[in-house]
């Protein structure tokens, strides 16, 4: 049986209590910075509304006996939790055995939370029954290094790889020197990144989180961070001195995530950024890093890099008395759209639509 849950801000922990979580993140198979405590510090700082449940057995006495999970969440009142970071978090979930009996009625109301929200959830028993859509997340396996991965992708029938260097080599020859640098902790490159990445929000008509301000903030910050759990890494591509591609990351352990990926549009026949994203990896492997997550979506040059991926869900557990009308409804409208989306009498418009971005990269506001 579930015993005490105790509420804390990131801050408010004590160092046994953290230590416990870092032991937890330790123990992952693949971990994940995400999860960490020194993410759900940057967000606090930066953002606020933070919060961790720490999770103890029947009869333990917090404080004293050590917790045996960790639900990191965040909130902004009103009763709705969504993960640290909301939108900027890549892999979230509850960190817990699987066999620990957890009773998410419990967990919720402890939390002061009516709904939480995810959609990039790590697989848990307890989270099976709440998930509407499961999706795959991609990721690049360097644990025999860099060339292995690449003959393996080539071996694979990926064309990508090949046509890449391919164009790295021509790019170099007819338009360089190429350098690259595999961290660059540079704030005016960073801004150049985010001015980049914002051009594609507004190619693409998403939302630009970077409006809201605070994510600018965290990010500078991330430049600097070092730290077993969390270390940022700014990787960037630079044509006779200049930046043209930059990819910013988040060490977590041998794990590298690619967060972060934009390039100069002027250069987008040479592809920057996926030139970009394989002298990332590279380094990355000859720095000890064994795996390299570019998270989930429908971009083809994922499914082209990627070795294999790992699956990430998306849903709510929400235990109010309209909860499984809406859950039915969401689940029926996201299976229409991923049909459609699939469909190959779809692929027309979907190849126009990718070539209305490419051209309009450039020119649309920020």
């Amino acid at each position: 049986m579930m015993g005490p849950i105790v509420i804390r801000r990131p801050s408010e922990l004590s160092a046994a209590e953290r230590t416990a979580w870092e032991r937890f993140m330790d123990a992952m198979p693949t971990p994940t910075p995400y999860l960490s405590p020194e993410f759900a510090d940057l967000v606090e700082r930066h953002r606020g509304g933070v919060f961790v449940a720490l999770l103890h057995g029947d009869g333990a006495v917090p404080g004293t006996d050590p917790p045996l999970g960790f639900f990191p969440y965040q909130t902004d009142g009103g009763g709705v939790g969504r993960p640290v970071g909301g939108g900027l978090n890549d892999f979230h979930g509850l960190l817990a055995p699987a066999e620990l009996p957890i009773d998410l009625r419990t967990l919720l109301a402890a939390c002061e939370l009516r709904v939480w929200k995810f959609d990039h959830l790590l697989p848990h028993p307890a989270f099976a029954p709440f998930v509407e859509r499961r999706d795959p997340s991609a990721y690049l396996d360097l644990s025999e290094g860099y060339e292995a991965y690449y003959q393996g992708r080539r071996a694979a029938g990926s064309r990508k790889v090949k046509q890449v260097a391919r164009m790295d080599r021509k790019f170099d020859r007819e338009d360089g020197p190429l350098t690259f640098e595999p961290h660059v902790p540079n704030v005016d490159l960073l801004d150049q990144l985010i001015e980049w990445k914002r051009a594609q929000y507004a190619a693409a008509g998403l939302f630009d989180m970077f409006t809201l301000g605070w994510p600018r903030e965290l990010l500078v910050d991330l430049l600097t961070m070092r730290s077993p759990r969390l270390t940022g890494r700014f990787s960037v591509l630079f044509r006779n001195g200049e930046m043209v591609a930059g990819d910013l990351g988040m060490r977590c352990g041998a794990v590298l995530h690619s967060w972060y990926c934009a390039y100069d549009t002027a250069y987008s026949s040479h592809g920057p950024g996926h030139i970009c994203t394989l002298r990332a990896a590279e380094a990355a492997a000859a720095d000890g890093i064994t795996r390299v997550e570019l998270g989930k979506g429908p971009e083809d040059y994922k499914r082209s890099f990627a070795s294999d991926a790992r699956e990430v869900a998306e849903g709510s557990v929400d235990f109010r008395a309209v909860a499984p009308l809406a859950r039915t409804c969401r689940q029926a409208f996201r299976g229409a759209k991923a049909t459609a989306a699939n469909s190959p009498a779809a692929e027309p418009l979907r190849r126009l639509v990718r070539r209305v971005k490419v051209l309009t990269a450039g020119a649309r506001p920020f």
